[in-house]
């Protein structure tokens, strides 16, 4: 619908809205009487005045005027009547009575339908805009030949791989249809956020040189029920006409949901258009559906079966060396300083991190470099991008009392002690007390490689360095603040996990057992608890040199904490071993 016609509809609402407000209304209520108490108030002289006026029609007047209801009561009346030539001349013979005669017939005749004209008006506009939605935001789906190829998707091998044969098929079906084999209606892209599932959907119709039709999941959601499943059909005719085809459906998941949970009606039929869609081309027709959705789980069963989406693709977040390829891609057209050592360290630290984090860690690098008058990107302008997107901005504005300050660093020397003596968990990156985000001081550990198990000895190590902040606050403070609350939540998450979820517990809990199962969870993190309040006592020395030279230094690095605790503590470091990495990414203790 194009916007004259939305201010029309709108200055038609605005119009009646102001015409029924200035329309002049009476202070005391009108009573509404009949013809014949018309006549009983002329015969008993209880009219005190009136006055007739003519409406346009043969014989109908409307009488409006007061009468005396009883002493010292008047009662204004109105009623519009037939009043025969005989009535009439004997009502006018009544010097009480006044005819009102309108010195412009017509113009009171329009301002008598203009309401009714105006109201059918706002009612066909409004059947006009519904039978235009379905077109109106089917505009952006202009057929396009993408230019995007698989050289420009980094970091998915596998799923590149895996929907080959569906370009090979585009470009030659005979060689597939002699022996029997159909193309495959949809493809189902699933995956986190940023994984890259709209790129390779571009490069899979710019390999099969094939027309791309995009749409979104929300825009077949409509209030009006019909609406959708109209967008549904006209999207599928247009790629019929323009076949070989790619219909490309992002965040499918809005459209798509389960029909056993979701009652809206709307939803449902446009569901249900969807699947007749899928079911009503064939194969041979060179159209191939293609979604993508990080939530699979809620995707209606009958979408899922093989002849609708037969082929599930997992896009994952990179690992090391698809990372690496990710970063080569994106700076392409940046200048960066030792760039194979610069971006195999920027790779081994991003662990977790999608394709677009990627992206923006190297675009916030360039934009600090530019701010900083650098001819060139340095590892240090990485690191700080990286440190930025993953975590947040510093907010070195930030007003804190000197007392919170104090608070924070034993807090964070409580976590970076603990940290250096657990073995199994990724090496101390750096300990700051600078607010990031919304934490107001944190301890990250950066993994430098990438690992997908972890056994219940890391987990464990993971919940005293947690409890490491708590326990500073308690020997060092005397006190405990709701600035564990962060760690506190973590440690939580990961022991229900482990009782829960990977039957790490002195039982397995097939059914729920909450009293049994809450006691376990417990008992862990008071473990935890009671280890990292012995550590700080062991290192107490350690950690108040190192509290102290935070407020100080506001950031210190892994060397310069290494350094800090050697020369103040008599006992060794523990050496660290081969770091790990996997479900929880990097880590950062508030």
């Amino acid at each position: 619908m194009s916007n004259n016609f939305k201010k029309t509809i709108i200055g038609i609402v605005i119009f009646f809205g102001a015409f029924w407000a200035v329309m002049p209304r009476s202070q005391t209520a009108v009573e509404e009487i009949s013809h014949k108490k018309l006549q009983r108030l002329v015969q008993s002289h209880a009219i005190l005045k009136a006055e007739l006026t003519p409406k346009g029609i043969s014989d109908l007047y409307t009488v409006t005027g007061s009468y005396l209801a009883r002493p010292a009561v008047k009662v204004p009346f109105s009623v519009t009547t037939s009043l025969p030539k005989k009535e009439l001349k004997s009502l006018l013979n009544n010097p009480k009575f006044v005819l009102d005669l309108p010195q412009n017939s017509t113009r009171a005749r329009m301002m008598e339908v203009l309401p009714s004209l105006g109201l059918g008006l706002l009612i066909l506009g409004l059947m006009l805009y519904q039978m235009n939605l379905a077109k109106n935001k089917g505009t952006h789906r202009v057929r396009q030949r993408p230019t995007t190829r698989f050289e420009d998707v980094a970091g998915v091998e596998e799923a590149k791989e895996e929907v080959r044969e569906v370009i090979d098929f585009l470009k030659d079906p005979s060689k597939y249809e002699r022996l029997g084999g159909h193309l495959p209606k949809g493809l189902l892209l699933v995956g986190p956020p940023g994984t890259g599932k709209t790129l390779l959907a571009k490069a899979i119709a710019g390999e099969a040189n094939a027309n791309f039709f995009s749409a979104s999941g929300s825009d077949f959601n409509e209030v009006y029920v019909g609406v959708g499943a109209k967008r549904i059909r006209e999207l599928f005719a247009q790629a019929r006409k323009h076949a070989p085809s790619i219909i490309f459906i992002d965040e499918i998941d809005c459209l798509g949901k389960n029909r056993k949970h979701d009652q809206n009606g709307e939803l449902q039929q446009t569901n249900n258009a969807l699947l007749t869609a899928m079911d009503g081309f064939d194969s041979g027709e060179g159209i191939i559906v293609v979604a993508a959705t990080n939530r699979p789980e809620d995707l209606d069963e009958a979408l899922l079966r093989p002849g609708r989406f037969d082929r599930k693709v997992n896009v994952p977040l990179p690992d090391s060396k698809g990372r690496r390829a990710i970063l080569d891609r994106h700076s392409q057209n940046s200048r960066i300083k030792l760039q194979d050592i610069t971006l195999d360290t920027i790779a081994r630290t991003t662990t977790g991190m999608s394709g677009a984090e990627l992206a923006s860690v190297i675009n916030e690098a360039a934009i600090l470099s530019a701010q900083r008058s650098m001819e060139e990107i340095t590892l240090r302008e990485l690191e700080e991008a990286r440190d930025k997107v993953r975590w947040g901005k510093e907010r070195r504005s930030m007003c804190m009392a000197d007392g919170e300050r104090r608070i924070v660093a034993y807090h964070e020397a409580g976590h970076a002690i603990i940290s250096l003596q657990k073995t199994l968990l990724p090496p101390l990156h750096k300990v700051s007390i600078i607010p990031r985000g919304n934490s107001l001081g944190s301890t990250v550990s950066l993994p430098t490689e990438d690992q997908n198990i972890h056994g219940k000895k890391f987990l464990l190590e993971q919940l005293v360095v947690l409890m490491g902040g708590r326990a500073a606050e308690n020997i060092f403070l005397g006190d405990m603040t709701n600035g564990a609350n962060g760690d506190l939540d973590a440690a939580k998450n990961i022991a229900r996990k482990m009782i829960h979820d990977w039957g790490m517990g002195q039982k397995l809990y097939y059914q729920p057992d909450k009293a049994d199962a809450e006691a376990e969870i417990n008992s862990l993190l008071m473990s935890a608890y009671q280890e990292a309040h012995a550590l700080v006592l062991k290192f107490r020395r350690p950690t108040e040199r190192l509290a102290e030279s935070l407020l100080k230094e506001d950031t210190l690095d892994r060397e310069q904490v290494l350094k800090l605790v050697e020369e103040t503590s008599k006992k060794p470091v523990l050496p660290l071993l081969n770091s790990t990495e996997g479900e929880f990414g990097a880590y950062i203790f508030n």
